[in-house]
């Protein structure tokens, strides 16, 4: 009814450059919109006047529009890194957005953030995250993560917290590395986090034939140790 038409580029609302889908369904929520639309070498304004019941009706190529945010880590266990040549290149990206942990429930580590990221998150209220912390040691989290440079996870889940974020959280189990006494500290430094830290997934490191880092899976024996261990420490909510 307003003239977009497909290949058409939805470059603003209401004066706010948009980043994403989630830009668009956050300013998009006004009665009364103006649109700046990009067709070709020309921009194009449209003066939109709507309920808030309904929806404009635009559907995109991609959910973001400024690019992907790819992952600054280099984890021993990187699914990715292990991946046989000769296949799709999607399959290849290391991808870390927080955006898209927030729009599709990927798991992110929240390296890569920056001070505008957070104020957004805050703003928008990007809730719930799903995040990778495999260990609150910050030795220990940064040798899993390959990252001598990553951040305090426990300072960020706490900002998290003061935002009124939740968060679903993973652990990848590396025997030897984050079990025993390191799996106990972090389950229980989690515990303390809840509601903050809805849940918290406990899972073995998956490794395939072409993984190149001296690692390994775990035995029998350690994997009835670690389901031990967390269900010794499963809060009573």
């Amino acid at each position: 009814e307003i003239g977009i038409r497909p290949g058409d580029l939805l470059v603003s609302i209401n004066g706010h450059p948009l980043r994403d889908v989630i830009d668009y369904q956050f300013y998009g929520a006004e009665e009364e919109l103006e649109l700046h639309i990009r067709r070709g070498n020309r921009v194009h304004r449209v003066q939109v006047e709507r309920g808030y019941e309904e929806d404009l009706g635009l559907r995109f190529t991609e959910p973001l529009f400024d690019g992907l945010r790819e992952c600054v880590n280099r984890c021993p266990f990187c699914f990715v890194a292990q991946m046989p040549r000769g296949l799709r290149r999607s399959l290849y990206v290391r991808d870390d957005d927080y955006r898209l942990s927030f729009l599709q429930g990927t798991f992110v580590t929240l390296t890569n953030l920056e001070e505008d990221d957070w104020q957004r998150i805050g703003e928008q209220h990007l809730s719930p995250l799903y995040v990778s912390i495999h260990a609150t040691d910050l030795r220990v989290r940064r040798a899993l993560l390959g990252n001598p440079h990553a951040p305090d996870i426990m300072a960020q889940l706490r900002r998290l917290e003061r935002i009124n974020i939740t968060v679903h959280g993973q652990i990848v189990i590396v025997p030897g590395q984050n079990d025993g006494a390191i799996l106990e500290q972090t389950v229980r430094s989690l515990l303390n986090l809840w509601p903050t830290v809805q849940s918290l997934a406990v899972v073995p490191v998956g490794l395939t034939r072409l993984c190149r880092e001296p690692l390994r899976t775990l035995t029998p024996a350690e994997a009835t140790d670690v389901l031990a261990l967390v269900g010794q420490l499963e809060p009573d909510i």
